[in-house]
């Protein structure tokens, strides 16, 4: 007959009677368990670095069939003149700047044969002799007229006021003038230039912003052959008596 302390052991919990054995199974068991884990972690970084890789790979599919990008050339645009004033026609007589001639830059010439004076008193001074080169003449003035100019043409029947519409002159390069008023970074560049007459001809040559003020070509009137001079941007150049002035560039 079995004693009452075996008895309370068989009817006891069988981990509570297997401790050692239960130990064992436990260590299996989370063995399993991390083995499991450890593999569901595995299958999910493959799928996202696949997933990665897809991605990389649609991205330079895409990158590689897209067309390259045209790149526009960029152009400068050449400043323009603006024109001001308007072709007008005058004959022999006494006008005023503003109501005869409307204020503005001009080319002023004299009528196919005709030779006379041509006066402008004002903003602008004009003291030339248009048409007889002979007598130290001009074909042509280059003549801005302002509001309140007085004008006087006399000997002449037909003097035409042209707007003048050439193209600015900017830069630094070889340039011929005339009789006239001329501007700097408008008809001519900033720079260093030698100004020389054309042949046989004499007149003055003035840049009052430069202190400039010479007798170019007839050296018996105390004259010289050319003149050097540093112009900058809104100097004014006075040439008068002369149809031809060439400013190279020094």
């Amino acid at each position: 007959m079995a004693s009452q302390g075996e008895k309370l052991d068989k009817s006891g919990n069988w981990i509570t009677r297997h401790k050692v054995l239960s130990a064992i199974l436990g260590v299996i068991l989370l063995i399993i368990i991390i083995s499991v884990a450890a593999g569901s972690g595995n299958k999910n970084q493959a799928n996202t670095a696949a997933s990665a890789s897809t991605t990389q790979v649609s991205t330079a599919t895409s990158a590689s069939a897209r067309p390259p990008t045209t790149v526009e050339p960029t152009t400068t645009t050449a400043p323009t003149r603006k024109v001001t004033g308007q072709l007008v026609t005058l004959g022999a007589g006494m006008f005023k700047g503003g109501v005869d001639v409307k204020p503005g830059l001009y080319d002023v010439t004299p009528g196919a044969g005709q030779s006379g004076n041509f006066v402008v008193q004002g903003d602008d001074t004009y003291d030339e002799i248009l048409g007889d080169t002979s007598i130290g003449g001009v074909p042509k003035v280059r003549a801005r007229i302002s509001d309140g100019d007085t004008i006087q043409i006399s000997s002449l029947s037909q003097v035409t006021f042209t707007p003048v519409t050439s193209p600015l002159v900017t830069t630094h390069t070889l340039v011929t003038l005339y009789a006239g008023t001329w501007t700097v970074g408008q008809d001519i560049g900033p720079g260093r230039y030698v100004a020389t007459p054309g042949a046989g001809q004499s007149g003055n040559f003035i840049v009052e912003q430069e202190f400039v003020d010479e007798i170019l070509g007839n050296s018996s009137d105390g004259g010289v052959p050319s003149v050097t001079v540093n112009l900058s941007k809104g100097d004014v150049i006075t040439i008068s008596g002369m149809s031809q002035v060439t400013m190279t560039p020094a």
